[in-house]
């Protein structure tokens, strides 16, 4: 490729800059898009991945950015339009193209070609749909191997040039490395909210540790063990991590993707189950619903368990909870709970 006058050069690296800039509040790729649009000097930018629909062979968007449009408009129609046309209606698989489609920038007039045509039907009848009709499309699908991660395309009223063309190649390596690092921090943040749904249905303290102890999650009980007694508690789960733990943990190790690992570490629950609960309850003078409740509480379980373990609406459950906490006088449930292991502890 030639060399690159020093503005353009810059409005160049200003698009890498804005694809290396992840944001874990919310999705900011459309501020590379605004980049991208002023680098190129185009009318519109879009970007699209795509997914099978659950009730069909059928595609639908998963992830969306738009600039120069009204984007939630755009997403319905395009949306709507993409059902009953399966996976491969305009003349390449939308979640598995071919070799020949994948990280190609291609001008209207190439993938008509490609295409043998098909890909005009976008153009002529969803274009107009959405106020574009008759305008040109440039288009890349870019793919992490033979995975399409998005569609990403500029759409204008004149014809898009090679000089557009050349700097859409440029950027595609650098939307590749951040559409692949999404989707990697996408399955993680998956992961880390099953994991953290999964500890709280556990019937006790519960915690997950790095390969030397660092703690890196654990449940209401859990955390509530910690800030009763935190040195104590830290000096346990370093023991467990260490080979040294108390018949009271079930202790589960855990391989890492690098060869690292960690542990699970469960406090085993009285059979009994909490037995200081009736003389707290008697205490706090609570009622048998209240009690029902304090049970599970003491035990580290949400309130959407304890609503489903009780039959009971989950705002009912938030009632009680708030009832036993004003009673106690402290002000969280996790305190609540401190303060239920502490008498257990001076009986």
């Amino acid at each position: 490729m030639r060399r690159l006058e020093r503005e353009t050069h810059d409005k160049l690296r200003a698009v890498e800059e804005a694809l290396a800039n992840h944001s874990l509040d919310r999705d900011n790729i459309g501020v590379s898009l605004e980049a991208l649009r002023e680098l190129v000097d185009t009318d519109k930018v879009f970007l699209s991945s795509l997914a099978q629909r659950a009730d069909g062979d059928d595609l639908t968007i998963t992830r969306d950015a738009a600039v120069g449009c009204a984007q939630t408009r755009w997403r319905k129609l395009t949306d709507d339009f993409l059902r009953g046309r399966v996976v491969s209606w305009t003349g390449y698989d939308g979640l598995h193209p071919a070799p020949a489609q994948r990280d190609r920038v291609l001008r209207s007039a190439d993938l008509a070609e490609l295409t043998h045509g098909r890909s005009r039907e976008v153009e002529t009848l969803l274009y107009p749909r959405l106020g574009m009709g008759g305008e040109d499309t440039m288009r890349v699908l870019v793919c992490d191997g033979p995975v399409l991660l998005a569609w990403l395309g500029i759409v204008q009223p004149e014809p898009t040039t090679e000089r557009q063309r050349e700097l859409l190649t440029r950027l595609v390596p650098a939307f590749r490395r951040r559409l692949v690092f999404d989707r990697a921090l996408g399955a993680s943040t998956l992961t880390t909210t099953a994991l953290a749904a999964a500890l709280e249905r556990v019937q006790g303290a519960a915690w997950v540790l790095a390969a030397r102890g660092r703690l890196l999650h654990a449940n209401a009980a859990g955390q509530a063990r910690i800030d009763a007694d935190p040195s104590g508690t830290r000096a346990a789960l370093e023991a467990c991590t260490a080979g040294r733990g108390e018949p009271r943990f079930d202790i589960v190790a855990i391989a890492g993707p690098n060869g690292d690992g960690g542990h699970i570490v469960i406090e085993k629950v009285d059979p009994a189950g909490a037995r200081n609960v009736p003389d707290a309850a008697a205490r706090l003078r609570l009622t048998p619903a209240q009690t029902r409740v304090l049970e599970r509480v003491a035990l580290g379980a949400s309130n959407a368990t304890i609503a489903a373990e009780l039959g009971v609406a989950e705002r009912t459950v938030e009632a009680h909870v708030t009832a036993i906490l004003v009673k106690a006088q402290v002000s969280s449930r996790a305190a609540l709970i401190v303060q239920v292991f502490r008498e257990r502890r001076t009986r």
